[in-house]
């Protein structure tokens, strides 16, 4: 198991780990960053997973309270496993991946988006659409996706228009009497675009080989263009 690996030790619901406090950390920060680990380690687990696991309480044995708890020299350095583990290199990875445990649980497509444009804004890749005669790269979709559910103008802006006008002639524009045909375009896209953002998310998580700054589009297998709207392929 992950957090097993991550030297932790399973015993039925509970998981143990060390962590040594530092002499001028009180008590409560302390607990805090234990909380902040093993909540960081489970959002690790969540993304490789697909698993959504969270901690609901937190015990400190001995307590904390003027005591220094001793650990060996070396956890404190200790590699991250599985060996290509990238580690924490900065507090963006762990926004992340807890960004990510709400994209991928959540049912509603609004706060999904919202938190698949929040990941991409964070890791910096491009959301540009410079091309409009093709469909739009996998970020770049993810925002403009985001853009027509969450703004609250009639009209969305140009680029949203026309990705509106990419996907289907019908798709109606206003966004108030569109509201459910834009829904249900985010619920077909959303595989897809889940499946994109979790580039990001993994290579977080791993030390893998992905562009995240090609501009390829995201999948469209799976979906074919009617003039109602796009729809899944029945095999």
């Amino acid at each position: 198991m992950l957090l097993e690996q991550a030297a932790c030790r399973i015993s039925e619901e509970a998981v143990e780990f060390d962590l040594t406090q530092e002499s001028d950390e009180s008590s409560d920060e302390f607990r805090d960053r234990g909380a902040r680990w093993i909540g960081r380690e489970l959002s690790r687990v969540n993304a490789l997973t697909g698993e959504l696991l969270k901690a609901t309480s937190l015990r400190t044995d001995p307590s904390p309270g003027g005591t220094t708890i001793q650990v060996a020299a070396a956890w404190g350095h200790q590699v991250q496993i599985p060996p290509t583990h990238t580690g924490w290199p900065d507090d963006a990875v762990e926004f992340r991946l807890s960004a990510w445990d709400v994209a991928r649980h959540t049912e509603e497509s609004v706060l999904r988006f919202v938190m698949l444009d929040s990941i991409c804004e964070s890791a910096g890749v491009l959301q540009d659409w410079t091309n409009e005669q093709t469909w739009p790269p996998r970020f770049a979709e993810v925002r403009l996706i985001r853009n027509l559910l969450v703004h609250g103008s009639k009209t969305p802006n140009k680029q949203v228009r026309r990705y509106l006008e990419t996907c289907t002639i019908s798709t109606p524009i206003n966004r108030f009497t569109g509201r459910h045909k834009h829904l249900e375009l985010a619920r077909l896209r959303s595989p897809h675009l889940k499946s994109a953002v979790w580039s990001i998310v993994i290579n977080d998580c791993v030390d893998a080989e992905i562009n995240l700054r090609s501009a390829q589009p995201a999948s469209l297998s799976g979906i074919i263009l009617l003039d109602n709207g796009p729809h899944p392929t029945i095999l």
